[in-house]
């Protein structure tokens, strides 16, 4: 998307100033100065609406500044922030603390709405599907809400409603971010947060939480990953789930956030920490596909005394290749094999420019050497985690998403698991996955197939690059073969050319009619004002110091004169 476009759009135009004055506001009035995108909104505008811009703030009130700005942009720019959370390796730990705070601070909408959205989605009228309903939600966030009731048939379900208006609302803020991305990447200072592949990674993940069909497919599979293996997860009712409406089976159980329930239900804590560690291995190791989502609000303990995993509106997916050195990065650690864990570090991490690898595998050597010889059960599996991403973001080695919602998600697991017994043994569980996962790798089966599959892409590879070169001499002698390059730091010269032409044409609009005014005057054209000044002489000499007022405005606001 470009200015030009946004432009056009009179919504977007006012939602795109909006956000400007709430970056002012805050103290990022030099970002705004910095993206130039002051000089692209129209001058009434720029001039009456945009605050004046604050000197950047202190170091430590920025990431609070930050949160606040994004609480109050709305919704989308809330979950822009709880996903940065889930980016130690992006973002500085003082930002992650921060956005961990931000919650979606919205009022549930009418029930009457929600009925008349189920109704819409469902073709049939909420009393003819179920046979009672709460009018009352049990949560309610940005996207969604979600209601109580009961089947016709009898069965206890819940029931996911979107907001209404929310597509519309989040699809224009989504477009938004992704020019403000661009225009970030162009910045030196901000390029080095990767603003363009997180806000491509924001969009598809926003776009797959408003589809309530993904979700539910992720469900589904999950349920039928764990058929058999003593794990509950919620029964998709797919003849009432569209992707505006999901329906799940309602179950019940104490929530692991309560734990004084638990001890009143009698729950044998050890055996509840090894089944949740389990569970997570078992994704981890074998499936591929997790919950990246694991806060004890999100598990049950059921009646039967199962274990229940809800809500998978967050997962990650971990490709065989991840897994594999997943499972031969915890062999390593488990074997001291420090630069075993390092290289797998780098090699699975993309590096930017300024990579320096020998800083980084010393580095994360040196952390890995301060836990070697800690017991297990000593050892803050959230602490690990944080460290690694904090000098994978000094050096600037960017992990897989998955590979770090993995890292999240197996630190929170380990830490409900040793809140519900201290004693737990992580490596006892992860030991047994990890191994299996190594022979299978190393099967004859896995290593033909691996084999063939690398000796294909070989193949093909060797037979597109005479292709390839064919094309490119005939190109070259036809004389069509084209370079593209980039000149960086070109487009802040052309806006600065640009804006000073314009400056320049301005005043001299201005004097042009200095000039008139004067001759108006002079020759006492049209009615008289007072007796013997022209009155569209005066008018003149109005407009001119009017213009004139404006364009002191403008360059004493740019800070430039």
């Amino acid at each position: 998307m470009s200015i030009a476009s946004i432009a056009r759009t009179p919504r977007r135009l006012h939602r795109m100033t909006q956000i400007l004055q709430v970056l002012a506001r805050h103290g990022f009035g030099h970002v705004v100065r910095r993206l130039n995108l002051q000089s692209h909104l129209p001058v009434v505008k720029r001039l009456l609406e945009v605050p004046p811009t604050a000197p950047p703030p202190a170091e430590d009130t920025i990431p609070k500044r930050v949160t606040l700005a994004l609480e109050e942009l709305g919704p989308t720019f809330v979950k822009l922030g709880q996903l940065l959370s889930t980016r130690p390796d992006v973002m500085p730990e003082d930002f992650i603390q921060e956005f961990r705070r931000l919650q979606d601070h919205v009022q549930p909408f009418e029930a009457a709405e929600a009925k008349t959205r189920i109704a819409t989605e469902l073709s049939a009228p909420v009393r003819e599907v179920f046979s009672h309903f709460n009018d009352v939600p049990r949560a309610s966030g940005s996207i969604a809400q979600v209601h109580d009731a009961t089947l016709v048939d009898g069965t206890e379900v819940v029931v996911k409603v979107k907001r209404p208006g929310i597509d519309r609302r989040i699809m224009a803020d989504l477009d938004l971010l992704a020019f403000l991305a661009d225009q970030a990447e162009r910045v030196p200072e901000l390029r080095v947060l990767r603003p363009a592949m997180m806000a491509d990674e924001f969009s598809q993940a926003v776009r797959r939480e408003l589809d309530f069909i993904t979700e539910a497919a992720f469900t589904a599979k999950f349920a039928r990953d764990f058929d058999k293996k003593g794990v509950r997860i919620p029964t998709v009712y797919w003849d009432y789930t569209t992707s505006s409406v999901l329906t799940l089976e309602r179950l019940s159980g104490v929530n692991l956030s309560d734990p004084a329930q638990l001890d009143k239900s009698g729950v044998d804590r050890k055996r509840l920490a090894n089944d949740i560690l389990a569970a997570f291995m078992h994704q981890f190791f074998e499936t591929g596909l997790f919950h990246a989502d694991p806060h004890p609000g999100n598990l049950l303990v059921t009646p039967a005394g199962q274990l229940a995993l809800v809500d998978f509106g967050m997962v990650g997916h971990l490709s065989t290749e991840l897994r594999n050195q997943l499972g031969a990065t915890l062999i390593a650690l488990v074997q001291n094999d420090l630069d075993l864990v390092v290289d797998i570090l780098s090699d699975i991490g993309v590096l930017s420019d300024d990579t320096d690898l020998g800083e980084f595998k010393l580095h994360l050597t040196a952390l890995l050497d301060k836990y070697y010889g800690i017991p297990a059960k000593r050892i803050d599996a959230r602490d690990v985690f944080t460290e690694i991403m904090r000098i994978a973001r000094e050096h600037g080695v960017l992990l897989p998403r998955d590979f770090v919602l993995l890292g999240k998600s197996l630190a929170t697991v380990t830490s409900i698991a040793r809140q519900l017994s201290p004693d737990v043994n992580l490596a006892e569980v992860v030991a047994p996955h990890a191994t299996s996962l190594i022979k299978q790798r190393f099967m004859p089966g896995q290593l033909t197939k691996s084999l063939t599959s690398n000796l294909w892409h070989l193949s093909n590879m060797l037979t597109q690059v005479p292709r390839d070169l064919r094309q490119i001499l005939k190109k070259f002698l036809a004389g069509k073969l084209q370079m593209a390059f980039r000149h960086q730091g070109l487009e802040n010269f052309i806006t600065e050319l640009d804006r000073s032409s314009n400056r320049l044409a301005f005043s001299i609009i201005v004097a042009s009619i200095v000039i008139g005014s004067s001759l108006i005057i002079h020759a006492k054209i049209g009615p008289m004002l007072l007796g013997n000044v022209s009155l569209l002489g005066f008018v003149g000499y109005a407009v001119a110091f009017l213009l004139g007022v404006l364009l002191m405005i403008a360059i004493l606001r740019s800070g430039r004169l």
